[in-house]
This record gives C-alpha cells, sequence and structure tokens, in this order.
C-alpha cells in the first residue's frame, strides 16, 4: 500500500475513531508468523518502536503483568504511547498479532490518526512485522497480511 491510500485508510476513520490499535506480531524474513518466544519478541519490538519513534519507554513503568505479558508506556507533552503483550489468543488473525500498540497525539498540530499510519508505515517497513490496524470500534483499517473475509 502507498503512503497515500495508507494515509487515507486511516484518515477515513478520523471521525468514528479517536484511538487506533495496532495489533503487532512477529513475522519471519518471508513475512510469515515467527516462532513464538514472548521475552525475545518484547524485548524486540520494545526496541523496534523506541528507534521508530526515537523515544525510550519509561522503564519505571515498564512490568511483566500478571498474565505473563509486558507492558510499556511513554508519555510527554505531544503525545502517549502505550505498548502490551500477552501470550497470543486463539482464532484468527489475532492469535498472530498479540501485541498492542497505541499511539495518541497530544498535539493541536498533529492528529492521532497521522501519528498511527506513520507507526503502521514505519514498523511495516522493519519487515519483520505482522500489523493489523484497527479503530477502538473493531473496524478494520488496514493489515500487511490475510486476516480473512469474516472481519
Amino acid at each position: 500500500m502507498d503512503d497515500s491510500a495508507l494515509l487515507e485508510a486511516f484518515e477515513q476513520h478520523e471521525g468514528s475513531s479517536k484511538d487506533f490499535y495496532l495489533n503487532v506480531g512477529p513475522a519471519d524474513s518471508g513475512g510469515e508468523p515467527a516462532p513464538w518466544d514472548s521475552a525475545v519478541f518484547a524485548e524486540r519490538l520494545r526496541r523496534d518502536v523506541e528507534a521508530v519513534l526515537s523515544l525510550t519507554f519509561d522503564l519505571i513503568r515498564d512490568a511483566a503483568d500478571p498474565t505473563g505479558g509486558y507492558t510499556y508506556w511513554y508519555e510527554s507533552d505531544e503525545r502517549s504511547v502505550s505498548l502490551q503483550m500477552i501470550d497470543p489468543e486463539e482464532g484468527h488473525p489475532f492469535d498472530k498479532v498479540p501485541a498492542w500498540l497505541i499511539i495518541r497525539s497530544r498535539s493541536e498540530k498533529v492528529a492521532t490518526w497521522e501519528l498511527s499510519a506513520g507507526l503502521y508505515r514505519d514498523l511495516c517497513s522493519v519487515g519483520t512485522y505482522l500489523l493489523l490496524a484497527e479503530t477502538k470500534n473493531c473496524d478494520l483499517v488496514t493489515a500487511n497480511f490475510d486476516v480473512g473475509d469474516d472481519w
């Protein structure tokens, strides 16, 4: 998907959703799901998100949650970012994308949908992630893998 189509996909949901959820999972270099290792995946995704967004998650609030998952937070005057990860749940397509990544704008200059679209694009360009973007109302925005017809 080219940049203008990607931006349009996110922008068309702006009125119905203030938040966008980027569901993320590990992929091998061929775009197929990679073997699951929660600790390795959490560390790799955290590092890549920090690099893409030029931020450092607040390590004081970094924690393994009671389910064995991971939660990371970042907050500034311009944006907030949360990354939550649990073991994959049953059922396609969410069995492939066990992490939730949410970025919110706190700026009047940049909309949340723009930040979300940019983060989706940049993580796709890394080449080792399956990504599914949805609105908080569970409307599919886009995905870089086949999510099926039953969305």
